[in-house]
């Protein structure tokens, strides 16, 4: 009968050993694939959040910028700068001033070299409309003006069109952050109201 406890308790001792060192190398080579798995898909989801963050911020703030300064066209009169030819309909520039509601002047204008649309009203300050915008480009790198003014008889505005490019960037600075935003055109048209000759 002792041999047979023996047996019993050596099979037992046996059957409730550990891991042995191979089976653990295993388990700990499929845990750490599955956590870096885990973690680049992580780091992919924070990119693709940040960039849509980044658009859909910039997105906004530009479409509001745009409608503001569409109705104030809307609502404007004595516009310029007016063609040097009488007889030329339309003017391209990077900076536009006309008369509001209130007949005060009103000057939207492009800096190109720091990427900056400003709007001044009288003789106040100039105020940041929207940063990181550029103006259009012609296929040859010729810079095209960003507000595309059509006049009848060189006088009376017909037709103000804008073409504006933003980059995305919503002052977010993310050690995860991607480089890969798709910058957003802006395009805009709209004719005056008032009319006055």
């Amino acid at each position: 009968m002792n041999q047979f406890v023996l047996r019993r308790s050596t099979r037992l001792r046996r059957t409730r050993r550990g891991f042995s060192l191979i089976e653990m190398l295993v388990a700990l080579s499929i845990c750490s694939a599955l956590l870096t798995a885990t973690l680049v898909s992580l780091h992919a989801s924070f990119r693709a959040y940040q960039s849509t963050t980044e658009q859909a911020s910039t997105h906004i703030v530009g479409r509001v910028v745009m409608h503001r300064v569409m109705a104030l066209v809307r609502n404007g009169v004595g516009f310029g700068p007016l063609p040097e030819d009488p007889r030329d309909n339309s003017i391209a520039t990077d900076e536009m001033t006309f008369l509001d509601d209130l007949d005060r002047e009103i000057t939207l204008r492009l800096d190109r070299a720091n990427s900056i649309l400003f709007m001044q009203v009288g003789t106040s300050a100039e105020q940041v409309l929207l940063e990181g915008v550029r103006g259009p480009i012609d296929t040859d790198g010729t810079q095209l003006g960003a507000f595309q003014l059509e006049y009848e008889n060189g006088v009376k505005l017909l037709r103000a069109s804008f073409d504006l490019t933003v980059a995305a960037d919503d002052n977010a600075q993310l050690a995860i952050e991607g480089d890969d935003v798709v910058p957003i055109r802006l395009i805009g048209s709209t004719a005056p109201r008032r009319i006055i000759w």
